[in-house]
């Protein structure tokens, strides 16, 4: 009898809980409806919609952003004794970003890439399992090791099943590095267009460049020279 008892009062005070839960949402919605309403600008007044202009895959690109215009408020008129006097503005340098490197090695239509096939590709290639889930090649210099470039699935999440390759397929791999990572960058860029270049020919593949067209000489060019820029 006690327990029944007991079980009809938690079973109360559970009821009486939930409707306090329940009306202190109601209450507060209200309450966030009511300030919504006094915050809310004027239905004629225009928001410029804020653009990302990257490309999916930005090979030799430098994440650069540029200062959106905000619209100024009418400058109070002064009168001439009241001229504030002017001050010289300094421009503020911007550290530049240094360019991520990618190059991408895609299946031909109709194809995949296996995980067997890839993985034997990547070890054949001295290319290592680690952080993040994807696969790095290292450096090492006076017993320091450096990660130069890294390969990653080019399907969300970009990482790879290493513990169950034999059931994984994959339509590419996107091979990248970013420069200021790298200690020598156009060393890192050479050994990563060879590997990508010999996966692409062990696998069938297409080698493209960041906007997923055909790499090409003019295009590997234009990297080396970036690259060698960054000494400067």
């Amino acid at each position: 009898m006690e327990e029944n008892s007991l079980r009809l009062i938690l079973l109360l005070v559970g009821i009486v809980i939930l409707m306090g839960i329940y009306f202190y949402d109601v209450l507060q919605k209200k309450k966030n409806d009511e300030v919504e309403e006094l915050n809310m600008p004027d239905r004629d007044e225009r928001v410029e919609p804020v653009m990302n202009g990257e490309s999916a895959f930005s090979a030799v690109f430098e994440d650069q952003q540029e200062a959106s215009s905000v619209g100024q408020a009418e400058p109070e008129v002064l009168n001439a004794d009241e001229a504030a006097p002017e001050v010289e503005q300094e421009d503020i340098p911007v550290a530049e970003q240094a360019p991520v490197i990618q190059l991408a090695v895609l299946s031909r239509e109709g194809t995949v890439l296996s995980g067997t096939a890839l993985l034997d590709g990547f070890t054949r290639l001295n290319l290592e399992f680690g952080d993040m889930g994807i696969f790095h090649r290292y450096e090492r210099q006076d017993g320091v090791e450096v990660q130069q470039f890294h390969v990653a699935n080019i399907l969300e999440p970009g990482t790879f099943p290493v513990g169950s390759m034999a059931d994984f397929e994959s339509t590419g791999i996107v091979l990248f590095f970013q420069a200021n990572d790298a200690v020598n960058p156009e060393e890192a860029f050479e050994n990563m267009l060879d590997v990508a270049l010999q996966l692409s020919q062990s696998f069938d593949a297409r080698l493209v460049d960041s906007e997923m067209n055909e790499l090409m000489p003019d295009k590997i060019t234009r990297i080396q020279a970036q690259l060698a820029n960054l000494k400067h």
